[in-house]
């Protein structure tokens, strides 16, 4: 079981920066910790649509009018990133998305590349965030805002932890040597943020059929 407390203890193992137990204490260590670790785990999180906070669901509708747009929806509270809007009917149907492919200027490049994108604007409205479009019924296929490390995978626990200790490095250790340790930090978060986001594709995976496999060339 993975905690926040256990994610900053690697980030300041990372940078040798001592130790805490609770966030709430009132050491710099901790209180930066408290600081940090939710802007850089929010940071982490929308870099991509993991398969640990990637979710699907009905938008609900506004009775807000938006100028130019036929439809009002609320922004799920929850969401850290759009990743697209889902009509009522797609031209391709989710198993077949990932074992069709084009071929386009000499790349494989899978037909998910290719959907429909609906338009649609993000608005505020009196501090509640709403998305304007011209198609009913949407779902949307959404980063969500997970808050729970039990979820993280080990290569985006350690990912975290050197994103962390780039951002306490200054703070924790001083600027002298500190900023050398933020380089170093940001480096390895490089290294372990390829292989968690490698990794975290790998997770999906449809048997290809053969009759499915389709290929243009342009």
């Amino acid at each position: 079981m993975t905690s926040e407390v256990e994610i900053c203890q690697l980030a300041l193992s990372n940078i040798r920066g001592g130790t805490i137990n609770d966030l709430n204490e009132g050491s710099l260590q901790a209180q930066t910790c408290k600081l940090k670790y939710p802007l850089v785990r929010d940071m982490m999180l929308s870099e991509t649509a993991w398969g640990f906070n990637r979710t699907i669901a009905a938008l609900a509708s506004s009775a807000t009018e938006i100028f130019n747009w036929a439809f009002t929806y609320v922004y799920p509270n929850d969401c850290e990133k759009i990743n697209r809007l889902i009509g009522e009917q797609e031209e391709l149907a989710n198993a077949d998305a990932d074992v069709i492919s084009r071929l386009i200027d000499s790349q494989i490049l899978p037909i998910s590349s290719f959907r429909n994108r609906i338009p649609h604007e993000i608005f505020n409205f009196d501090d509640v965030k709403l998305i304007g479009a011209n198609e009913s019924g949407l779902h949307i296929d959404y980063t969500k805002n997970a808050t729970n490390p039990e979820l993280f995978t080990s290569t985006f626990v350690m990912a975290l932890s050197h994103l962390l200790a780039s951002e306490l490095a200054v703070p924790i250790v001083g600027v002298k040597e500190g900023r050398q340790l933020r380089s170093d930090s940001l480096s390895i978060y490089q290294n372990y943020m390829s292989s968690a986001m490698a990794n975290d594709f790998n997770e999906d995976y449809e048997e290809p059929v053969e009759s499915e496999f389709i290929t243009v060339r342009r």
